[in-house]
């Protein structure tokens, strides 16, 4: 009861002050010991309420600056590890991880099961050995015929045979004092997965080996593609970048030669070298004081012959190692470059798989840059070809308006020529009635006793007839009375 009546006393002085505060409850503790520490503290006045709040107020900011400062530190530690794995570097090591991670895996999951049938295979040969002896040893003593250790010699090799083809099946490839499933051939089969080449000489036989494959090359693929496609990219910077160096090795030499013959002076060419710019676009980069754009542009034709040499010094590089023919090496790099990846020709030394698989990976980096160059070809030959249609388009639009026009001044023309045709058509018509009427009017009147002469009607008509007319210039005949 005290405790609370001290508890309103400063709740009335602090409410009878200049700027009040509205109350606020207070949970009084349960314990005894904690109440009067509590009730010492307000009557010495080293409490108050102000200070609670205070503190409670300090305590709330201080709390959300330091989840904000953690929140920001942990945004910047991801900001910082996509930016290293974005890059090429960070995409090609977390592609080595997940490697060695998939093989790891894998051969957790399939060593065993094929330990398992390679132990089943040695079992059973030394128990047909075992028994082949000791049906030797009966034959010979006479206890059994030919007959019958044939048959019983044909069953156990049929047993064996079975026991063979089982473990071929579950994933047995090799003898059975190599074991198929090592961590090098794990770090293969991991990479003929996101590669898409599938070689198929080893491939996994227990239900969870087979989930854990479509769920690898579910998330492998994709990155896979996104290396390949970065690294394209940037052998297409480097090609870019040396072709810009030669062409401008190529203008200094020739512009030099000429400078030696006379047409230019020595010191205007290293002016224009000293004072040359470059028209940086928005798109475009420099590199070395060359500007590179980030287009596939580079010729066909080289990007092509890069990737025939390649596979051509892949080729000797696999007849050394694994002492092939050229032949089939060449076929072993072409198969796998273009990912078909029959498994017919395999390389038979897994030391040499770090340097088979960066081969094979910058391979196939070239031929995904070869594929950007050539569509980047077509799809610019494509462009040329719609603007030169569009222009030929316009052109015989242009053209057949020309036409059209001189084809209505020709008709316009014809019809002028036609109603000037008539009209000379009716005036001949008028001129030959006219002239008809008039000579049969002479003849009517015209007397017996002057048929010799022409008559003053006649002159008259004759006179009256233009010049012009080719009938009035003909000479007419008067015709005789019988």
């Amino acid at each position: 009861m005290a405790f609370f009546l001290r508890a309103m006393f400063h709740r009335r002085k602090r409410s009878s002050s200049k700027n009040p505060i509205p109350s606020v409850e207070v949970e009084l503790p349960e314990d005894d010991s904690a109440r009067a520490r509590l009730a010492n503290d307000l009557d010495d006045g080293s409490f108050t309420m102000e200070e609670e709040d205070a503190s409670g107020l300090a305590e709330g900011k201080d709390g959300k600056t330091a989840s904000r400062a953690c929140f920001l530190k942990i945004k910047k530690i991801l900001r910082t590890i996509y930016r290293a794995v974005s890059s090429v570097v960070g995409l090609l090591i977390l592609l080595v991880v997940y490697s060695v991670i998939g093989a790891l895996i894998f051969r957790a999951i399939e060593a065993p099961h094929e330990k398992e049938h390679r132990d089943n295979i040695t079992s059973n040969r030394e128990e047909t050995l075992e028994v082949l002896q000791e049906l030797s040893s009966n034959l010979s003593r006479g206890l059994v015929n030919e007959t019958q250790w044939n048959l019983m010699a044909r069953g156990l090799l049929l047993r064996y045979e079975e026991t063979v083809v089982i473990a071929q099946k579950n994933g047995v490839v090799n003898s059975t004092s190599t074991p198929t499933w090592t961590f090098w051939q794990s770090m293969f089969f991991c990479g003929t997965i996101y590669t898409t080449i599938g070689y198929g000489h080893i491939a996994p036989s227990t239900d969870l080996g087979r989930m854990m494959t479509m769920v690898y090359a579910a998330i492998g693929i994709p990155l896979a593609l996104v290396c390949l496609a970065d690294l394209g990219k940037h052998f297409t910077l480097g090609l870019k970048l040396l072709w810009a160096f030669s062409r401008r090795y190529c203008n200094c030499r020739k512009k030099m030669r000429n400078a030696r013959r006379g047409k230019y002076a020595t010191d205007d060419v290293e002016g224009d070298k000293a004072t040359k710019t470059i028209d940086v676009k928005p798109g475009d980069k420099v590199y070395y004081g060359y500007k590179i754009d980030d287009e596939f542009n580079i010729p066909i034709s080289v990007a092509i012959g890069i990737l025939v040499l390649y596979i051509f010094l892949g080729a000797f590089m696999y007849a050394l190692w694994e002492r092939w023919s050229f032949l089939e090496s060449f076929y072993f790099v072409f198969i796998s470059i273009s990912t078909i990846g029959f498994g017919d020709v395999l390389p038979a030394h897994p030391k040499f798989f770090l340097l088979s698989s960066v081969y094979v990976f910058i391979g196939l980096s070239l031929v995904s840059m070869c594929v950007n160059v050539a569509i980047e070809f077509f799809s610019k030959t494509i462009d040329k070809a719609k603007v030169n249609i569009d222009r030929a388009k316009t052109k015989a639009r242009e053209k057949a308006k020309e036409a059209k026009e001189k084809m209505h001044e020709v008709s316009k023309t014809i019809d002028r020529a036609k109603d000037r045709a008539k009209e000379r058509v009716t005036e001949a018509r008028d001129r030959v009635t006219d002239f008809a009427h008039v000579k049969r009017k002479s003849t009517r009147d015209s007397p017996s006793s002057n048929r010799g002469s022409p008559s003053s009607d006649d002159v008259k008509s004759e006179t009256a007839t233009p010049k012009s007319s080719p009938i009035s210039e003909t000479p007419e005949k008067t015709p005789t009375t019988t």
